[in-house]
């Protein structure tokens, strides 16, 4: 016990010296033991000191404290890690991320009490019950490809616990594994009625509706997963894509605050979400609600950075709708990386944006100009073209069409009015 090293969490210096006189009763030295008030820091102790015991509040900073616990699992699958909670809800919460935290207490507490929770932690870590026993020789069997023989562990298990709910959720994930999506379901739901916010069952859940494309009940499940519990890039951005396909596109948006609370932002997540931004704000375009449709694409632009491609797409959009739009689309033309101003892009863009606000003749001379000295994009010819035949200059329409296919042959003209 001498050689264990301890983490704590927490921004009460009381509840600080409590939990150190616990460690101190069950024999780790005091130079062995490092506190810290906050998130950053316990990172930093994490990542450099590596301790071997955690014990943390449920919230640290406006973050979970089971973000911590995840990364000192990963330093070694044997460190203990404990979440302290304030009341009963957040406690059951803990409880749910079994496997993901050791043991949890709720404030207030004693000196004693915490003395004693731990060396029975500490007993059962280094002596586990027939229930664990057989929920880790299933875990191996996992590891090992042998699907049916922890098949048969996890369902000894069963027998071990009043209530198994790690047992179900294993069934379950290896039920997922062997594509018996039915079965999978089956299983974490039996575990969600002994536990309604298991961590585990509900991604499990989670992940098996996403599998079948199920994506109106993955997004229901991914819902209570953010209420309660950290969530990751990867599983973030299936949420978004859920979205999208379920016709949740009005919540889309809501989600930005938990994007931007993210350590760590995947160029794949920015992706994912600026488009699911992108798709919902078009919608809200197509269903006259514009400024909610800029607002979506406002919080695109920031998910994105400037980004030449995802703006064309902006302006583009807003150049179909009416004049308001029109004028929206003005904004987002004036955030074009100003590195790529003056760019082939930028100039056709600039020339669609100027076929909705400029006089005709003007645009006439722009387009001839483009056209002579072949800086046009096939969007912007066939715009032209359209103007020039709806205004019945039928000899230009035509040299400009002539143009158009010399520089473009094997590109099938749109039927699109402008």
């Amino acid at each position: 016990m001498k050689n264990l090293t301890a983490l704590i969490v927490d921004s009460s210096p009381s509840y600080t010296n409590l939990i150190t006189a616990a460690l101190l009763e069950i024999g780790l030295l005091q130079e062995n033991i490092f506190t810290t008030k906050r998130y950053v820091g316990a990172v930093e102790f994490l990542t450099d000191t590596k301790p071997q015991l955690l014990i943390t509040e449920f919230q640290v900073d406006a973050k979970f404290g089971l973000e911590l616990v995840t990364m000192h699992t990963a330093n070694s699958p044997n460190n203990i890690s404990i979440i302290m909670t304030h009341n009963n809800s957040s406690s059951s919460i803990a409880e749910a991320a079994e496997e993901l935290v050791d043991d949890y207490i709720v404030k207030p507490f004693q000196s004693g009490m915490l003395a004693n929770r731990l060396r029975q932690l500490i007993d059962r870590k280094l002596n586990p019950s027939d229930y664990i026993k057989a929920i880790r020789e299933g875990k191996q069997a996992l590891l090992d490809g042998q699907l049916k023989d922890a098949e048969h562990k996890f369902s000894v298990a069963l027998q071990h616990q009043e209530k198994p709910t790690l047992a179900h959720y294993y069934l379950g994930y290896t039920k997922f594994k062997e594509t018996e999506y039915q079965f999978a379901t089956d299983e974490f739901a039996k575990g969600l009625t002994l536990q309604p916010l298991h961590y585990r069952c509900l991604t499990g859940k989670f992940d098996t509706f996403y599998e079948q494309k199920d994506f109106a009940n993955a997004y229901t499940v991914a819902n209570t997963i953010i209420e309660n519990y950290p969530i990751g890039p990867k599983r973030l951005g299936q949420l978004f894509i859920s979205a999208v396909f379920s016709g949740k596109l009005d919540e889309v948006p809501h989600y930005f605050q938990l994007f931007a609370q993210l350590d760590h932002k995947t160029p794949e997540l920015r992706h994912v979400f600026s488009a699911a931004l992108f798709t919902a704000g078009r919608s809200n375009l197509n269903n006259k609600a514009l400024t909610k449709a800029v607002e979506c694409f406002e919080l695109g632009v920031q998910v994105v950075g400037a980004d030449s491609e995802y703006i064309s797409k902006i302006v583009k959009v807003l150049l179909r709708g009416d004049a308001q739009a029109v004028n929206q689309a003005a904004r987002f033309l004036q955030q074009f990386p100003s590195s790529k101003v003056g760019s082939k892009e930028y100039e056709n863009l600039y020339f669609l944006f100027n076929c909705k606000t400029l006089p005709l003749s003007k645009v006439i001379d722009q387009g001839r100009k483009m056209a002579a000295q072949n800086r046009m994009d096939a969007e912007s010819y066939e715009t032209f073209i359209r103007l020039l035949i709806s205004d019945n200059k039928t000899v230009l329409a035509e040299d400009i069409s002539e143009r158009y296919q010399r520089a473009f042959p094997n590109q099938t003209p749109s039927r699109e009015k402008a």
